[in-house]
């Protein structure tokens, strides 16, 4: 009688492993993460502002881009997000990080700073007003909006601004591509931003 109750036992256990096998209850779909690299660009000849300190500030962002999830768009009135594609960090985070990075590499300054260790001479400050994949019937786009502003702290005055609002094309809607494409989006918006600021001075 006890062997008979074991083996119904086992019996129950292995079909509920078998219908959770069958109904995908063992198979999730995993995160994924994806960044905002930096971009091989043409950047201007170092030397402008080359013994001066300059700090990127901590970047803004617009309220509904709040997030890590990649937001997608199928039309003016709609505003989606990926569940499980998301951004490595907060777009602005990565997106003020990789803006110091660009201006290092370009030997404007003396040194360039993301955090704070004294007042700098200069200051870089940025608001993402949009990041998002555009789909629309059957192209597909990644836009980037960013308002840039260069200011000198002695004064708090600001020297050059500009806001820039792109998109640019993808072949799939894939989010890898997606990040690759904002990548290069604002490769072009900070390459322009370093020709305009250099020539201010």
């Amino acid at each position: 009688m006890i062997k008979k109750k074991i083996a119904l036992i086992a019996f129950a256990t292995l079909l509920a492993f078998s219908l959770t096998a069958c109904l995908g209850g063992g198979s999730s779909e995993p995160t994924r993460y994806y960044t905002i690299a930096v971009e091989n660009i043409s950047l201007p000849s170092a030397g402008a502002f080359a013994d001066k300190r300059l700090q990127v500030r901590k970047f803004t962002i617009e309220p509904a881009y709040q997030r890590t999830n990649i937001v997608y768009r199928e039309s003016a009135y709609d505003f989606m997000f990926y569940d499980l594609d998301l951004w490595a960090s907060r777009p602005e985070h990565m997106l003020a990080q990789v803006a110091g990075e660009y201006i290092t590499k370009s030997g404007l300054f003396k040194s360039v700073e993301t955090k704070s260790s004294g007042k700098p001479d200069y200051e870089l400050l940025g608001n993402v007003v949009a990041i998002e994949e555009v789909d629309e019937g059957s192209s597909q786009y990644a836009r980037l909006a960013v308002q840039l502003s260069f200011r000198k702290t002695e004064n708090d005055q600001a020297i050059w601004e500009k806001t820039f609002d792109q998109k640019m094309s993808m072949d799939n809607r894939e989010p890898r591509t997606t990040a690759e494409t904002i990548s290069k989006l604002f490769g072009k918006f900070i390459q322009e931003a370093l020709q305009e600021i250099s020539a201010q001075n």
